[in-house]
This record gives C-alpha cells, sequence and structure tokens, in this order.
C-alpha cells in the first residue's frame, strides 16, 4: 500500500516559491558533479558521510574524555569556542556568496518580480534557500562530530543540529545585509567583485583563525585559556556574556539554544520583511547597471597596437586576470591555505633548518596548483576562441604565449613567500624555485593538452568536468613535493619521484597534432 502522495504548493504561494528555489539549489549542487549520475552522486556523499564518521570518533573521545582538562573541565568552552569561530565565518561567506548571486542572477528573478507576489515573499524563499546551501556545506563536517559526540558523551550533543540551523539562518540574514549594505555603499557595478573577494576573506578566516591560535606560544594560549576559566562578568571571554550564546547552544545549554534559535530566527525574518522592497530595486538596478556596462564595453574606441604579436597575446591575458579580483582572491585562497600548515609542521620539527621540508614543498605545491588554474583560466575559458581562430598566428604561438602570460602572476604571488625562504636559506630558495618552476610547468602543460572548457567563475570548480584530470594534477603537485624534500635532505632517492613525474606527462600527453595549424575555437 502506497502512501498517498502529498499536495503540491499552490502557484504564487510561499511553499511555492520555496520548492522552486531549493529545486535550483538542488541543481547547483548536482552541476558540481558533472555529468555524474544521481545514484553515483548519492554513493559519493555516503562515502564521505562515512569517512567523516570514522575521523570524527577519535576527536569526539578526545572531546568527551573523562580527563579534567578536557571532558567538562577547562578546555571545554576554548575547543568548543574554536569551533564556533571554524564554523560561522565559513556560513556567512557562504551566505553572502548565495546573496550576491540572488542580486546578480538575471534568470527568474526579472519575471518574479514583475508578478504581482510580495517581494518580502520572494526574498524569504530565496534567503531559505541560501541559509539551506550555507548550512549544507558545512553540515558534511559538523554532523558527523555531532553523532559521534552523541554516541561518547550523551544526547546533548545533538543540540548541534539545531544550534547549526539556527547559525545558517543568522548568517544568512548577515549575507543579505552586507550584501544590499555593498549595494548602497559602492554601488551596483562594484558591489558583485567586492562581496565576492569579502566573502574570500570571511571564508578564509576561519581557516586562519584556526591556524592563528596553533602558532600562538604554547605560554600564550595557556594565558587565554586561563582568562576564559577565570573571566569576569561582562568581559571579552565571560562565557555567560553575549557574545558566547552560540558557543552555550552548541554546548547544549537548553536556555541558551532557545535563545540563540529566537534571535536567528527573529532576525532572519526581520531582515526578509524590512529588506524585500529594497532587494527588488537592487535586483532591478543590477540588471540596469549590466545593461550600461555592457554598452560602455561596445564603444568604439580608438585602440593603437604598439607591441609586438607576442607581446600583444601576453598583455591580452594579463588583462583578463587582472580585471576580475574575484579570481585573484579565489587563488590566492591557495597561498593562504597553505602557508599556516606547512609553518605549523615547521614549529612541530622544531629546528631552524627544517624550514626547507616545511615550507619550501608548500611552495612547490602553491606553484604547481596556481600555474594549473592559471592555465584553466587562459586556455579552457577563452573568451574571444572566434577572434583568436580568425587571426593571422598558430594554435602553437597562442598557446605559448598564455603559458608565457602566467609567469608574471605566478611570480607575483610567490615573491613573498620566496623572499621569506631566502632569509632562512638561500640554498633551499633557490632549490624551490627551481622545483616550483618544474612544478608549475607540468601541471601548466597537463591542462594545454587536455583543456575543460567552462566559465571563469567555475575556476575552483573545474575538477568537476574531469575527475581524473584533477587527480593526475594532484599526483604531480605531490611528486613534485616529494622530491623537493628528498633533494633538501641529499638523498639519491629524488630521482624516484621526478621519473614518476615525467612517466605521468609521457603518458598524458596528446596524440600527434598538428602544432603549426591555425587556431581552431
Amino acid at each position: 500500500m502506497s502512501l498517498p502522495a502529498l499536495p503540491a504548493p499552490k502557484p504564487g504561494s510561499f511553499g511555492w516559491l520555496l520548492a522552486h528555489d531549493l529545486r535550483l539549489s538542488w541543481r547547483r549542487f548536482h552541476g558540481m558533479f558533472g555529468k555524474l549520475r544521481p545514484r553515483t552522486i548519492a554513493l559519493i556523499v555516503a562515502s564521505a558521510l562515512l569517512s567523516f564518521h570514522a575521523l570524527a570518533w577519535p576527536l569526539s573521545r578526545w572531546f568527551t574524555g573523562a580527563d579534567a582538562e578536557i571532558g567538562d573541565g577547562r578546555m571545554f568552552y576554548p575547543a568548543l569556542a574554536a569551533g564556533v569561530l571554524f564554523v560561522l565565518p565559513w556560513l556567512i561567506s557562504q551566505s553572502l556568496t548565495g546573496a550576491t548571486r540572488a542580486l546578480y542572477s538575471r534568470g527568474d528573478l526579472d519575471l518574479l518580480l514583475a508578478s504581482p507576489l510580495p517581494a518580502h515573499h520572494i526574498l524569504g524563499a530565496r534567503a531559505i534557500a541560501i541559509a539551506v546551501e550555507a548550512i549544507a556545506s558545512v553540515s558534511i563536517f559538523i554532523l558527523p562530530l555531532a553523532n559521534m559526540l552523541a554516541l561518547n558523551g550523551g544526547s546533548r550533543w545533538l543540540a548541534l543540529y539545531p544550534a547549526l540551523a539556527a547559525g545558517g539562518l543568522f548568517a544568512a540574514a548577515i549575507g543579505i545585509l552586507i550584501a544590499l549594505g555593498l549595494f548602497k555603499l559602492v554601488g551596483p557595478r562594484r558591489t558583485r567583485v567586492v562581496s565576492q573577494v569579502l566573502a574570500t576573506i570571511v571564508g578564509a578566516s576561519f581557516v586562519l583563525g584556526l591556524q592563528v591560535l596553533n602558532l600562538l606560544p604554547a605560554a600564550t594560549r595557556e594565558t587565554i585559556v586561563a582568562a576564559i576559566d577565570r573571566s569576569e562578568p561582562g568581559g571579552l571571554f565571560d562565557r555567560n556574556g553575549t557574545l558566547w550564546l552560540p558557543v552555550r547552544a552548541a554546548a547544549g545549554n537548553g536556555p541558551a539554544l532557545a535563545i540563540w534559535i529566537i534571535v536567528s530566527l527573529a532576525l532572519f525574518i526581520a531582515t526578509v520583511f524590512f529588506t524585500g522592497r529594497l532587494f527588488a530595486s537592487s535586483v532591478v538596478m543590477s540588471a540596469g547597471e549590466s545593461a550600461v556596462t555592457s554598452s560602455r564595453a561596445t564603444r568604439n574606441r580608438a585602440i593603437r597596437f604598439r607591441h609586438s604579436r607576442a607581446r600583444a597575446l601576453r598583455v591580452k591575458e594579463w588583462r583578463l586576470v587582472a580585471r576580475d579580483p574575484w579570481l585573484i582572491s579565489q587563488i590566492l585562497l591557495q597561498v593562504i591555505y597553505t602557508l599556516p600548515i606547512s609553518i605549523v609542521v615547521w614549529r612541530s620539527l622544531g629546528t631552524q633548518s627544517a624550514i626547507a621540508v616545511s615550507v619550501a614543498p608548500a611552495i612547490v605545491v602553491i606553484a604547481s596548483q596556481i600555474a594549473a588554474s592559471l592555465a584553466w583560466l587562459t586556455i579552457s575559458s577563452e573568451d574571444a576562441p572566434d577572434f583568436l581562430a580568425s587571426a593571422p598566428v598558430t594554435r602553437a604561438e597562442v598557446e605559448r604565449r598564455k603559458l608565457e602570460a602566467i609567469a608574471l602572476p605566478l611570480a607575483l604571488f610567490l615573491a613573498l613567500p620566496l623572499i621569506g625562504l631566502a632569509i632562512f636559506s638561500l640554498s633551499a630558495a633557490l632549490w624551490t624555485v627551481l622545483f616550483a618552476t618544474c612544478a608549475a610547468l607540468s601541471t601548466a602543460l597537463l591542462n594545454l593538452w587536455h583543456p575543460m572548457p567552462g566559465r571563469r567563475t567555475m575556476v575552483m570548480r573545474r575538477h568537476s568536468q574531469s575527475k581524473i584530470v584533477g587527480m593526475i594534477e594532484h599526483l604531480l603537485s605531490l611528486l613534485w613535493a616529494v622530491a623537493m624534500v628528498l633533494t633538501v635532505l641529499g638523498s639519491v632517492f629524488a630521482a624516484l619521484p621526478i621519473l614518476l613525474v615525467l612517466t605521468v606527462l609521457w603518458f598524458n600527453r596528446p596524440a600527434a597534432a598538428p602544432l603549426s595549424s591555425p587556431t581552431s575555437a
């Protein structure tokens, strides 16, 4: 006997709008996996959840241990506060990205806003979808930990579920308010870029925040723990204060959890209700600004070709990269995420000479990943393939100039880390330059040989089109990093990973092709 089907929401109702926006969110999620079948996607997600549950088990044992320093002792709230500092900035970053997408995505918003539907209903449905997407992005890490904590420490840890849901609503409201505030402050033309860069910075802060705690001297960390343990009422570290409300809610404190849910829900409802019309007018203004910008871009201007053909091609690529600060911020994230980890490794090794073993391989990995991203931007997301196809230039020259254009932004990204490394060890810096150059060249060639066409905005999800190319790219980065470590240590086995790199590149080289033929679209 089958269950009766649920009645479909009435067209035009809030439920109908919400179902529509959630359907769009699901399509974006599905698009991250390319053309994989739903069954394959479900298998991948299930495997990821099982893996994160396995990883969460030892952490939950530590967090709920009987040791007075952990369990409900003096380390309990500092550790939980670090977790909240990990989650909230990420939720706000994702919400700001979603709010910006809602403002500038043409899609169906023009049609919906032209209808007699209330603006706050349209914004409310979209805001819930934004909150759901933000929660989903972090729940795969948090909820397995909540489940394992509940098994080891009791059912109070299941409070992480409603606390996370409230955090999603809170972050969605903050993201919408920031996006609309930027729209008023810097105008519709700059809001998209500013908000995207700001979302990147906020998202990176959760990683940097945890790394900063690891980098602090042990005495400083002990001072912070003691300040939290013996905090004065009304102080910054007063865990009974307002700022610690989400921490107490995550800890399973019933009154704090109820207040956190009420505050988040009230802020969300107030944001939707009072900014609905502003959101609608901002969408209309963004559409008008897009048209004006497009009109400006098509104006006839006197252009003088003062450079050689080779330099003109390189300048074209540099302008494409420089005109989009969001792409630069996304690529820069790879530096931000990798260097603090290498510093932690260096500190754990405990010797000054160990910096070559910890930081140098990280720079090599960064170089390979940045080169891969830039190569994808210049080769696979070419904005004017027809123009290049009709130009009197061979395909080989176009590709060569694109690879040359990558060198300048790559050098700018790596200049500061290399200078810092040279201060400690000049020989390690020179070896790093050599291996970073080789690693960058190998991943750039891989993207040249196996282009994956896509929009420039998909630079951080380019591997969704070809998981194999992504795996090979990471393998090359790892092999070059291992070769770097073995070389610094003076081991003759450094030749082995280099030989493997050459083998991988040999088997992935393209079939014989007429490189001198004109460029094709």
